[in-house]
């Protein structure tokens, strides 16, 4: 054996993970879905008390940041990622106001664009619901792409249901994923297109009365039955419908808690098989409905993290920032 091969090699150095900025960061699902895929979370902010103690208990030693209007750029610790799923509550279809981008919730994302505007963190991801669509007869989505623009960053955005990701779970969101005067993030949203997959076929287009659910609550399979300012029948699914996240313009309150037709509530059952902790009530089931799922963060994560530095020849002429069919 050669003295080279004998003489010790020095250890090789491990690359440092991507840092992460959680903004409007709720229980941290982002946070969660981020760590999953190797990035370390080095701050958050969450103005809710609430959420606070849920963060301040799982990541006691990120930095944590109440008010974002109040949260100056120097103050944010050095992070590659920032994400954060800004306020829907102007954008969602379930606020008959709907003021889109210029109502005082959801027009803090244009607070978040101004800090990474000062920051220039590397990559940005961005999440809300799919009623940005349509908000403000369909501006408030060319209002945020004009505004990720306007500070230099790139990318694109799609939407994703949770059931595509493997979550037993109907949840609809749209993400944005842009990389400062980079087109990284191109590659990212190209490679969504194998996320997405194939739809389940459509059953019968036909739509069920009360009448006909009702039928089948003696049966082997009982239904599922949901409050929503009142009772409703659905049929019995092995994906549920998304958790909702209450707001002031309903009336009549909600329940997160399924209730199954001639059997008695079962909480242990319910907990075994959606993962519910036996502590559930209206305050969580809020909290968790306004969380992006962590398997979304997570994949768009592993993303950067492969195609982060790559770059993308983009013919001249074509758009910055677009849809992925």
């Amino acid at each position: 054996m050669s003295a080279s091969a004998r003489r010790p090699q020095p250890p090789v150095a491990k690359a440092k993970p991507l840092r992460a900025a959680s903004f409007f960061a709720g229980i941290g699902g982002f946070d969660l879905g981020l760590e999953r895929a190797g990035l370390e979370v080095v701050f958050q902010c969450e103005v809710d008390p609430y959420c606070q103690r849920v963060l301040r208990k799982h990541w006691p030693k990120v930095k944590l940041h109440g008010d974002i209007c109040s949260l100056s750029p120097e103050e944010v610790p050095e992070a590659e990622v920032w994400c954060g799923g800004w306020p829907c509550q102007d954008l969602s279809h379930a606020n008959h106001e709907r003021r889109g981008l210029k109502g005082s919730r959801s027009a803090l994302f244009y607070r978040l664009v101004e800090l990474a505007s000062a920051r220039r963190p590397r990559w940005l991801i961005l999440e809300n619901v799919t009623g940005l669509f349509s908000a403000e007869s369909g501006t408030a989505l060319e209002a945020v792409v004009d505004s990720l623009e306007e500070v230099g960053y790139l990318g694109g955005w799609f939407a994703i249901d949770a059931e595509q990701l493997g979550v037993p779970q109907h949840r609809e969101r749209v993400f944005f994923v842009a990389s400062h005067q980079s087109t990284s993030a191109i590659e990212v949203i190209l490679d969504c297109c194998g996320l997405r997959g194939n739809p389940a076929p459509r059953r019968s287009s036909r739509k069920k009365g009360a009448s006909d659910a009702a039928s089948g609550a003696g049966g082997h399979h009982p239904l599922v039955v949901q409050r929503r300012g009142g009772f409703g029948y659905t049929s019995p699914s092995h994906i549920c419908p998304t958790l909702r996240a209450q707001t002031g313009g309903h009336q009549g309150g909600h329940t997160d808690r399924p209730i199954l037709c001639s059997e008695v509530f079962d909480l242990g059952r319910v907990r075994a098989s959606d993962g519910l902790p036996g502590r559930m009530d209206g305050r969580r089931g809020r909290f968790l409905g306004n969380a992006i799922v962590p398997a979304a963060a997570q994949w768009i994560a592993e993303k950067i993290l492969e195609h982060d530095g790559k770059s993308l020849e983009i013919p001249e002429g074509a758009g910055t920032l677009f849809e992925v069919k």
